[in-house]
């Protein structure tokens, strides 16, 4: 997993009328390997970071962030969710978030709301170290 670029978005975007932290990411191996695929990898996550485990997702109520990690997810959809928790724990109430392909393979965009600029967390690299638990993910990383 290599983050490629990223951008603060401020005001208005394409995404939203909140300020979006912008990060594009190629996921490299873990593009192709949706989170059911990944030994341990749901628990792990949860564990490492339980109150993921009360996200609602796209389906609406809590928990199903969770159902979707142990049914298989893609990886681009749980760094946006990590994105947001890492900033909610710090205290910095967010809740938008998207994830969108590029069109090239293992390249997306992952974009997420953010309150100031100096405030927000680049969670990548906390990301990148919780991944690196799963025994399945560990190769995928440098």
């Amino acid at each position: 997993m290599n983050v490629k670029r990223i951008r603060y978005l401020q005001g208005p975007n394409y995404f939203s009328y909140k300020p979006m932290m912008w990060v594009e990411i190629d996921l490299e191996e873990l593009e192709f390997q949706p989170t059911n695929k990944l030994p341990f990898f749901a628990d792990i996550l949860l564990e490492a970071i339980p109150s993921l485990g009360e996200h609602t997702c796209s389906r609406g109520y809590k928990g199903a962030f969770a159902e979707r990690l142990r049914e298989g997810t893609w990886m681009g959809h749980v760094l946006e969710h990590i994105a947001l928790e890492l900033q909610f724990l710090a205290g910095i109430e967010v809740k938008y978030g998207k994830t969108i392909t590029s069109g090239k393979k293992g390249i997306y965009f992952i974009a997420f709301e953010y309150k100031e600029r100096n405030q927000v967390c680049t969670p990548f690299s906390q990301q990148k170290r919780l991944l690196k638990k799963s025994s399945g993910a560990r190769k995928a990383f440098r």
